[in-house]
């Protein structure tokens, strides 16, 4: 039994050493094993899509799987076939020949050892998109694949508006949507206020810039309206999309019915010439009767001192007769006042009257050029400095301080949470549980509306080192719509400069450009009506903060927000 037990112990030892050599030496020749003949490249069905400024991976997979280290690798836009984007080569990844703009921005990630030879590009630009060639060789075999990359890029804010449409009738207007910067091309819907999609009797229309961004726009005609919102959504996609709204219809002044207006005007016009002239014939008629009385009296003083004759009023005053002839024989050297004289139609020559200094009012009305020593540093008023032609400069407070006006802040048509102290002070109460505002934007419109010529304000926004949550300034047109649901944009009428203690300072355009501001106490607004723009200074360090370049309307209207939920006032100075 013993030997039996022996016999077996050897057979199994012996077979447990043939197995650890067959695993021994089969792992190393699977190692060493050579590239397959022949393979085949797996890409995407569809395109690949990504955002601009973003990485993407353009997937590509060797099948069956197997190490392509030793082989090959080469990715090339289909437009420039003989210089790839990346080329792997002995081991590596080569420096040349490849397309300068690509050098590190791409890579090979996927793991070359398990046949990933996946290409991904960093930072990728709209100049990036089209067709990507994948190609791995081998001595023996060579194959390659396509993937084609979108690169999505996110248009502005469409920009709506209102127009008669064509033959005025059916109570319609010509509503246009418009909207640039995109990639793809974007698809443009009209909705209502209920959000049902708006198909009838609309135009769509896109058209690509040198750059291969495609501008989108569409015009539709519609019921006017005066409360319902048409909406036009811009999109790529459901993260990607911009909307705008707007009211369908046209303003118009109560008063101008067709016809009525017409002869009101002409009624107005005709009205106002004949006043005017009226005006004019009276103060002529006074000036020449003033013109006339004097002349009158200086020629009765004239002959009076020339004849020697009494004047009427010597009883009156006293002199005797030996005092008339004294007067009467010194008569012919009776010297008139230069007032005098020149009413009498003389020449007036005064010793050392070349010496004589005319004040400047003399001197325009003489026709002279006035020159006053240091008149080089007169400050001119604004509205001469206009009337001269200089063109003020946006970047200067101080050309701007100089059209300075005064704000009273209107308590009537304020937010129910807001209160205002003489005009000039606002700041937030708690809302009561019951209270329904007529609008969610907390705000109070100024008493004052401009429509002409240029105006500057301050609103102080800090007192003392207590920091507010929150509050924003600004100008809106007359007429906003101010209901809960109209965001503050200047495609519905508002143009403003806003903080907010998580957000900081922005204004309410889309995209929102940066605006640091290290220390602001004291916020200046300058509107200028003519040239339609709206800036914004740090008053503090006098510098500008940024200037609305297109604010058209016919009526402008101040407004500040103290901040909701924050008790600290702002006011205006």
């Amino acid at each position: 039994m013993f030997t039996t037990f022996g016999n077996r112990g050897t057979m199994h030892l012996g077979l447990c050493l043939r197995v650890l050599i067959l695993v021994a030496l089969t792992v190393p020749i699977r190692a060493a094993q050579p590239a397959q003949e022949t393979f085949t490249l797996t890409v995407p069905n569809g395109p690949t899509s990504t955002l601009s400024g973003s990485s993407v991976s353009l997937l590509c997979q060797v099948s069956p799987l197997f190490n392509v280290e030793p082989l090959e690798v080469r990715w090339y836009h289909s437009s420039n076939i003989h210089s790839p984007a990346l080329l792997y080569k002995d081991h590596k990844i080569q420096e040349t020949p490849v397309v300068p703009r690509y050098r590190g921005r791409v890579s090979l990630t996927g793991g070359m050892e398990r046949g990933n030879v996946s290409l991904t590009l960093e930072r990728v630009t709209l100049e990036d998109r089209g067709e990507y060639v994948c190609q791995v060789s081998s001595e023996q075999w060579y194959e390659k694949a396509s993937v084609f990359l979108t690169v999505n890029v996110t248009g502005r804010e469409p920009v709506l508006s209102v127009a008669e449409a064509r033959g005025g009738g059916g109570g319609q207007v010509n509503v246009t949507c418009s909207s640039e910067g995109w990639s793809p091309q974007p698809k443009l819907t009209w909705r209502n206020k209920d959000g049902a999609e708006i198909r009838n009797e609309q135009e769509v229309l896109n058209t690509s810039d040198p750059q291969g961004l495609v501008s989108v726009s569409s015009w539709l005609l519609y019921a006017c309206s005066y409360s319902d919102w048409l909406a036009c959504t811009v999109s790529l996609s459901e993260e990607a999309k911009r909307e705008g709204r707007i009211l369908p219809h046209i303003y118009t002044a109560p008063t101008a019915v067709p016809g009525v207006y017409k002869e009101a005007l002409i009624v107005t016009l005709i009205l106002s010439l004949v006043i005017i002239c009226a005006l004019c014939s009276v103060i002529l008629c006074k000036r020449r009767g003033s013109m006339w009385s004097s002349s009158q009296k200086s020629r009765n003083r004239s002959d009076q001192a020339e004849l020697g004759q009494r004047p009427a009023d010597q009883t009156e005053l006293g002199k005797g007769p030996a005092e008339t002839e004294h007067l009467i024989k010194g008569a012919e050297n009776t010297v008139q006042t230069p007032t005098e004289q020149r009413a009498a139609g003389k020449d007036v020559h005064l010793k050392g009257s070349e010496n004589t200094v005319q004040t400047p009012t003399e001197q325009r009305a003489a026709g002279k050029d006035v020159h006053l020593e240091g008149a080089e540093n007169t400050v001119q008023t604004p509205t001469e400095q206009r009337a001269a032609g200089e063109e003020l400069n946006l970047n200067d407070w101080h050309h701007v301080k100089i059209f300075k006006v005064n704000i009273l802040l209107d308590e009537k048509n304020a937010h129910p949470a807001i209160r205002i102290n003489k005009g000039k002070r606002a700041h937030y109460v708690k809302e009561k549980d019951t209270e329904k505002p007529s609008r969610t934007h907390l705000h109070v419109f100024s008493e004052e509306r401009f429509s002409s010529g240029q105006h500057y304000w301050e609103v102080k926004v800090k007192d003392g080192t207590t920091e507010k949550l929150s509050w924003y300034v600004g100008v809106a047109r007359e007429n906003v719509d101010k209901r809960p649901a109209v965001p503050l944009t200047p495609q519905n009428g508002f143009w403003i400069l806003s903080y907010d203690k998580e957000q900081g300072f922005h204004v309410n355009t889309d995209p929102q450009p940066p605006i640091t501001v290290a220390k602001l106490t004291i916020v200046g607004v300058f509107l200028d009506c003519d040239r339609h723009t709206l800036s914004f200074y740090n008053v503090d360090t006098k510098s500008l903060l940024y200037t609305f370049t297109d604010v058209k309307t016919s009526n402008y209207f101040p407004l500040l927000s103290p901040g909701r939920c924050d008790k600290i006032p702002i006011k205006i100075n």
